[in-house]
């Protein structure tokens, strides 16, 4: 599995689609957050905390910014759309499912897994191959907001411990590969690109997390323990933070943070776990 892993690595460093997603990753993120910040600096415009920046000024009446300013770290991080069910997750999921079809689009698994009794590495390498690309994303990304607001000179009302914020991002980065794991899984089961892209879609925006929302309240209509489920999915547990403070309120009688580390970890689980099981001595047709 590790020679495997190493050479999947190897192709996808030294392809286009690390690179192209790197990119898009960035102007996501950063991107946007510079163009809101310049965009309300030239119109004047003030902004409340809940979009995370609040700007006074106005280039075009030669006035130049005389505060920008933003609640906290984290704040900032979860108001410029790092996390699950954001346009971001639907882009890394949509490369992830392109990378991770490349080898059957081009034939490459057969002579690959030939005289292989089991697929269990090749089907692994795949799974940790899509979360490092996760992983790498979303660090990318706080890297380029971090560096956005130190150049453009924005300050915090609130600055949090290095513990805190750090456990802010890896649960950010750990909620990003859930929803793409959990797309890898329903792709790699079924063998479908098509598939696998409407799933990115559809997860990666939060669009069936909405839908099972729905379904899952018009059961518990008829059976009230379903309502306990609602609690654990991926797209509930997102929202249950906005910054690092929200880490230690409570849901369901554990400390945010433990809630969603358990629902998180639960879910790549499962969906590692369907995922090689499928797989495991699948035919490679």
């Amino acid at each position: 599995m590790i020679n495997l892993l190493r050479s999947d690595l190897y192709r996808l460093i030294h392809g286009r689609k690390f690179w192209v997603v790197t990119v898009l990753s960035i102007l996501l993120t950063a991107g946007l957050l510079t163009a809101l910040i310049l965009l309300s600096a030239a119109s004047g415009a003030t902004q409340t905390d809940t979009s995370g920046v609040t700007v006074t000024a106005n280039a075009a009446a030669g006035l130049t910014p005389s505060r920008r300013l933003m609640d906290s770290h984290t704040a900032m991080l979860s108001s410029s759309g790092l996390g699950g069910s954001s346009l971001l997750a639907m882009l890394i999921a949509l490369i992830a499912v392109l990378v991770v079809m490349d080898d059957w689009d081009a034939g490459f698994v057969k002579n690959l897994l030939a005289g292989r009794r089991s697929q269990i590495g090749y089907v692994a390498s795949r799974l940790i191959l899509s979360a490092l690309l996760t992983a790498w994303n979303i660090v990318v990304s706080i890297a380029s907001l971090e560096l956005a607001c130190v150049v453009l000179g924005v300050r915090f009302r609130h600055t949090e411990t290095i513990g805190s914020y750090i456990g802010f991002c890896a649960l950010k980065i750990l909620g990003v590969i859930t929803f793409v794991l959990i797309v890898v899984a329903l792709t790699m089961i079924t063998r479908s690109k098509a598939f696998g892209i409407a799933s990115a879609v559809l997860v990666g925006a939060g669009i069936m997390g909405s839908l099972l929302n729905i379904v899952l309240a018009m059961i518990a209509s008829y059976m009230p323990w379903v309502e306990q489920l609602v609690q654990w999915l991926p797209s509930n547990n997102v929202k249950l933070y906005a910054d690092s403070a929200g880490l230690l309120a409570t849901a369901n009688g554990l400390p945010v943070w433990a809630h969603i580390l358990i629902c998180f970890t639960g879910w790549i689980i499962v969906s590692a776990g369907a995922t090689l099981l499928v797989n495991r001595r699948r035919d490679v047709c």
